[in-house]
């Protein structure tokens, strides 16, 4: 067995270092025959933290500190709000406040949600209502892409775990107590974090968004809230691009799927400046701070492509990755204008199932070691182990469609759990093993005939 500072060289290089230097040094490891009785222990003393003499109050246009993330974000800018009452020897909640705008939107947009309220009222401008909380807030810029979705597509996503990552680098931040709120373009990565992300948060808020895509049934385990203001749309002024059909729809189907949220429908209109909007987004600010996320659920839903406007890969939810799909499809739910060249100030918008290529799993935990799982146009996937869920002790038993595929003990490892991190960089759900499991079906050997 390696001395503990050898190995633990080894993890932070892995961590924080590049990424094409990772399968070496897990060969690395894998030569050193580095097995030790707690991995997950391990990895988690390993994650960079600077918990001590953080300054407390408005931090703002602060740029990333940890390395390898000032390195590949240099000019986005994160404003924090760091609570009077923050300890840095106790975990704390974090909320992230995706703001609004549109494809031109600048960098300093950000920092509003933190401002204090000017004379007269404004839009965003909730730093009174945040210092009041026990979590730390954090307003990051958005990237400048070309797209009114700039929180809505894979580049955003990875920005948003950079942001998570850096954020538990300086402060104490106990990751099953991240919330976020989006307003307007925000409130589109509202719709779409919570599909692609979602597993990563204790409660999401989406204020005047919209969505077009929704596997809403993969959101049993996410606690999501939307509001929407009645008057969202004016005739003349404002088009229907986040108009009440949006939320609507969304909260009819997950009640459809019996899936718990919440839906505040409120007398206002689209902007913060409204005195019901921002009553409603304050609301959602108090409620978050009682949230916190069950990392381990007993049931996980997902599907492999996934997004509120465009449909990206997004194989990796709580314990399972889609590893490979079949030549088949999946239903999701879709919401499009009636016209077919819309103007968004004159079209209505209609609910569709259409059917999507790539697959989906319904996995359950029952206990005492025991999964079934059901799959649908999948070829392959991976169920991801935590001694939060099983025993290791003992066999672990999984039914795949009615049939057992796999009955034995599942040695945990420190490369597994190096991999698990890998998924979506989340201290606060690492797995130390993992079972490998191939549905496809052999064609030819079904149409053989059978040997006497």
């Amino acid at each position: 067995m390696p001395a503990p500072g050898q190995l633990t060289e080894h993890v932070q290089a892995y961590l924080y270092g590049p990424a094409d230097k990772r399968e070496a040094i897990l060969n690395e490891l894998d030569g050193l025959q580095a097995i030790p009785d707690d991995p997950i222990s391990l990895v988690e003393a390993c994650f960079a933290q600077k918990c001590e003499g953080q300054p407390k109050g408005v931090v703002f246009d602060d740029h990333f500190q940890l390395p390898p993330l000032r390195e590949r974000y240099p000019e986005e800018l994160l404003s924090f709000l760091v609570p009077d009452g923050y300890d840095g020897h106790k975990p704390t909640g974090l909320m992230i406040l995706l703001h609004g705008g549109g494809m031109g939107t600048g960098r300093d947009r950000a920092r509003l949600w933190l401002e204090e309220e000017p004379e007269g009222g404004g839009g965003y401008h909730f730093r009174e209502e945040l210092s009041e909380r026990s979590y730390i807030s954090v307003a990051p810029s958005n990237l400048l892409l070309p797209t009114h979705q700039r929180w809505s597509n894979p580049e955003s996503d990875a920005y948003l775990l950079a942001v998570m990552e850096e954020a538990a680098c300086r402060y104490n931040i106990d990751p099953d107590r991240v919330y976020l709120m989006g307003q307007s373009m925000g409130g589109f990565g509202a719709f779409h974090v919570v599909q692609t992300l979602g597993d990563r948060f204790a409660t999401i808020g989406s204020h005047a968004g919209a969505w077009y895509y929704g596997f809403w049934e993969g959101l049993r385990n996410v606690d999501f809230c939307i509001i929407q203001g009645a008057n969202d749309n004016v005739p003349g002024e404002r088009p229907r691009f986040t108009d009440l059909p949006f939320a609507r729809m969304a909260s009819a189907i997950l009640s459809g799927f019996h899936i718990p949220h919440t839906y505040i429908e409120h007398d206002g209109g689209h902007s913060f400046t409204d005195p019901e909007a921002r009553k409603a987004g304050a609301e959602f600010l108090q409620r978050a701070e009682s949230k916190q996320r069950d990392p381990y659920p007993d049931r996980v839903v997902t599907c492999s492509r996934k997004g509120a406007f465009d449909l990206y890969e997004s194989p990796h939810h709580y314990w399972i990755s889609i590893d490979a799909e079949h030549h088949g499809s999946f239903e999701m739910d879709h919401i499009e204008p009636t016209e077919s060249n819309p103007s968004y100030w004159t079209t209505d918008f209609r609910h569709r199932t259409i059917n999507v290529h790539g697959g989906a799993v319904d996995a359950v935990n029952n206990g005492e070691n025991h999964f079934t799982v059901r799959t649908r146009s999948v070829d392959a996937f991976t169920l991801w182990l935590s001694p939060a869920m099983v025993d290791f002790s003992l066999p672990v038993h999984v039914e795949v469609n009615g049939r057992l595929v796999h009955s034995d003990p599942v040695e945990q490892s420190l490369r597994t759990t190096l991999e698990s991190f890998d998924r979506k960089r989340d201290v606060g759900q690492l797995y130390s093993g993992k079972i490998e499991i191939t549905t496809k079906v052999d064609d030819w050997a079904l149409t053989r005939p059978a040997q006497p």
